[in-house]
């Protein structure tokens, strides 16, 4: 970033990565398809860095009126959910409850169902009510989000999705990335310089100076804003429950009670 002017654009990475790369001297300039070469390689930098978790800057959280469907919601480029790129995953789900007769927005978490396997286990998919669930389809470009059951229409309701905002993946040489973290220059510059000495094959030829700044940039931009949520014990082993690995269900101490005061009873009974 420029210490002058505050600027700072996608040009300036590209530059800057050629040089610590030592694949331009000072006094050169790059020629077109330099640029691109490098351009292309810091959007495919990026895209990797968009799925890891630790290293996005931001959760966004978005909402969408419930409108009475029973299709899904689109994630995506001009879907419900307006995001470009689609999210690789949604991080959680919540249903707004806004008639709760309080005057106060109600909201009510939404359980993740992991897989679509799992999503098939659902018998009335077309089912509009309460919603408990929703499932995240990653199609592309635009990705489905399923909610069960559906949320009824007429302003009651709105779903909200939490995701990752995501590093831009179209480049132009003058986009300004001025509104980054920081620490995400220094990431993007050494990183990227990497990966050019791959591309034009010096990577045959370690630099150990640039891998070490390199590291240390992408480990700094990775612990400024990560952020771990308390881990949860899952509901069944949080109630006082026992699981049949042979029935592959799980019965609680009353259950557990009531059969063996009825053995009990059929044991007495063959002994009089």
């Amino acid at each position: 970033m420029s210490t002058v002017t505050g600027t700072y654009t996608v040009n300036d990475v590209v530059t800057a990565a050629y040089k610590m790369s030592g694949l331009l001297a000072r006094g050169q300039t790059l020629n077109g398809g330099e640029i691109l070469d490098g351009q292309n390689l810091l959007a495919r930098m990026l895209a990797q860095w968009n799925v890891k978790t630790w290293l996005v800057f931001e959760k966004l959280d978005l909402a969408f009126a419930a409108d009475g469907r029973d299709v899904p919601y689109t994630v995506g480029p001009a879907g419900n959910f307006p995001l470009t790129p689609r999210p690789d995953r949604i991080e959680a789900a919540y249903l707004r409850i806004l008639g709760s007769g309080t005057g106060l927005p109600v909201d009510q978490m939404l359980k993740q169902i992991p897989a679509h396997e799992q999503y098939a286990e659902v018998a009335l998919k077309n089912l509009v009510a309460f919603s408990k669930a929703y499932f995240y389809d990653t199609a592309s470009p635009v990705g489905n989000l399923y909610v069960y059951p559906w949320p009824q229409g007429g302003g009651l309701y709105e779903v909200h999705i939490i995701c990752k905002n995501v590093f831009p993946l179209i480049l132009p040489l003058t986009l300004s990335l001025a509104g980054l973290p920081p620490a995400a220059g220094a990431a993007m510059e050494f990183n990227l310089g990497k990966r050019l000495r791959q591309f034009y094959g010096k990577g045959l030829r370690p630099d150990p100076e640039l891998n070490k700044l390199a590291k240390d940039a992408l480990d700094t931009l990775r612990s400024s804003q990560i952020q771990v949520p308390e881990l949860k014990m899952p509901a069944v082993l949080r109630t006082r429950t026992k699981y049949n690995i042979y029935g592959d269900f799980s019965y609680g101490w009353l259950i557990c009670g009531v059969a063996l005061a009825q053995f009990a009873h059929l044991i007495n009974g063959a002994f009089t």
